[in-house]
């Protein structure tokens, strides 16, 4: 009758250690699945391991977290490329709209404003000591000093016209170019 006893607590003992082991097993799988991951490998490793596969499940990322992230990132960046898309599309409209208006306003004007001319800023000390300082306005501003060669250069590149105010040490006040001894014969 004793080892009957024995017999038969030590087949409750291993259908308890079973049934842990199965519970284990159960519970890592229900995660596993609600985690993204495969609920049949994950049963027989709650099985195997016990309370230690239940961790190791828990401790992964959330595949279904992750595969919602990078779906949403994948449409945030179609929809980004699309938007700058259009916005490459209305860009280009408009510099080609301003494009054909600049070079009707050119044509009627009969200038080429594509290719301005580089204007002197100033002149270097050294051309200013070999002739007559220059100030021009230019936008309601005073500009210069520059010599009467860059004077003649902004008139030729047609930065400046003939109705240009200069002036010039000795003057009295400022005149239109074409009125100024210096360059009657530089304006046309």
């Amino acid at each position: 009758m004793l080892s009957m006893l024995a017999d038969t607590e030590g087949i409750v003992f291993v259908a308890v250690v079973f049934a842990s082991k199965a519970i284990f097993g159960i519970i890592s799988a229900v995660v596993a699945n609600g985690r993204g991951r495969s609920a049949v490998g994950w049963f027989f490793i709650g099985l195997a391991l016990d309370c230690i596969g239940l961790v190791l499940v828990l401790a992964l990322p959330d595949l279904k977290k992750e595969e919602e992230k990078e779906r949403r990132q994948r449409l945030e960046n179609r929809r980004l490329r699309e938007q700058l898309a259009k916005e490459r599309q209305v860009s280009d409209s408009r510099n080609t709209n301003v494009e054909r208006r600049l070079g009707a306003h050119d044509e009627a004007l009969g200038l080429d404003t594509s290719n301005p001319p580089e204007l002197p800023l100033s002149a270097p000390t050294a051309q200013l000591s070999q002739g007559a300082q220059w100030f021009y306005a230019r936008d309601n501003e005073r500009q210069g000093p520059v010599t009467a060669e860059t004077i003649r250069h902004l008139l030729h590149a047609q930065a400046i016209d003939g109705d240009t105010l200069i002036w010039s040490e000795g003057m009295s006040d400022w005149a239109p170019l074409k009125e100024t001894d210096a360059f009657t014969g530089d304006v046309s």
